[in-house]
């Protein structure tokens, strides 16, 4: 029987894409899902396409009000939360100094602060469950732009985020060791998602909706083709949740550069290490 079976399970973000698969799989793992996403169409056709083991909520996750509101409607369906994913995200590509202030904003709203409200706002109830007797596991949708600086890009800001929401999910950990709710930030590479086309839905107060140039959209696209399907993405992430693991890596070919800056880590620590020495003997 699947660890899922009985749970009661949140997404922000749930409406495309990674989001979409984990709540198809965590449903067809039997649990209740709450499908949230800023697009309330996309969520409810993800909700249709479950049944009634799902419901469909508008959020936009940069909104306390909205979580909160999530948040109360959902108790009032299902009676409690178990598990809460943290999926909502955007992205854009470019380098530090030809990203706008307003999309700085943007993405740190989105990716960051949505993360830290999430987590405000769904934690005491994860609390309440675990004191309960349920398993409860908060988790952070992080990226391979988590664990260092990948090869494909420049995606500078983005990449920022999603070294911030790893320290998030890390320290939520520390938070929460004594409470019984779990914690995992999992980090997919490439997945077959429009991501990249994050524009097309972004809030009026970050610039609004808009296309991205043809020529870019061609590129990212065939980018994205190349990536991992996000069913097999979330099947990962929900299998790694099962066992329990805190970091769940989907992808193998991050080792490349992820591996680099743990080298960079142990070289400063070693450097460290010989300029103490000398000091020490001088």
């Amino acid at each position: 029987m699947s660890g899922f079976n009985e749970s009661i399970a949140v997404i922000t973000g749930g409406g495309s894409g990674i989001g979409r698969s984990l709540a198809i799989m965590l449903a067809q793992r039997g649990a209740r899902v709450a499908v949230a996403d800023l697009d309330l169409q996309q969520a409810t056709a993800v909700a249709d396409e479950i049944g009634a083991s799902a419901r469909a909520y508008r959020c936009d996750v940069t909104e306390r009000e909205d979580l909160t509101a999530l948040a109360r409607d959902v108790v009032k369906q299902w009676g409690h939360v178990t598990h809460v994913f943290a999926n909502a995200g955007v992205a854009i590509g470019g380098e530090i100094v030809a990203t706008s202030e307003e999309e700085f904003s943007w993405l740190v709203d989105v990716n960051v602060r949505g993360t830290f409200l999430t987590m405000q706002t769904f934690v005491p109830l994860l609390i309440k469950a675990a004191e309960q007797g349920a398993a409860t596991r908060f988790v952070v949708t992080g990226s391979e732009n988590s664990l260092g600086v990948p090869v494909i890009g420049p995606a500078s800001v983005y990449t920022m985020t999603k070294h911030a929401v790893l320290a998030l999910a890390d320290t939520l950990r520390r938070d929460l060791a004594k409470t019984g709710v779990g914690v995992t930030v999992f980090c997919p590479g490439v997945v077959a998602t429009r991501i990249y086309d994050a524009r097309r839905s972004r809030q009026d107060r970050y610039g609004g909706r808009s296309d991205m140039p043809k020529d870019f959209l061609e590129r990212a696209s065939k980018v994205a083709a190349s990536g991992q399907h996000p069913d097999d993405t979330a099947r990962l992430c929900l299998d790694g949740i099962e066992r329990g693991e805190f970091m769940i890596i989907t992808d193998p070919k991050i080792r490349s550069f992820a591996t680099k800056r743990h080298r960079e880590v142990e070289a400063a620590l070693d450097a460290l290490d010989a300029t103490l020495a000398g000091e020490t003997h001088s």
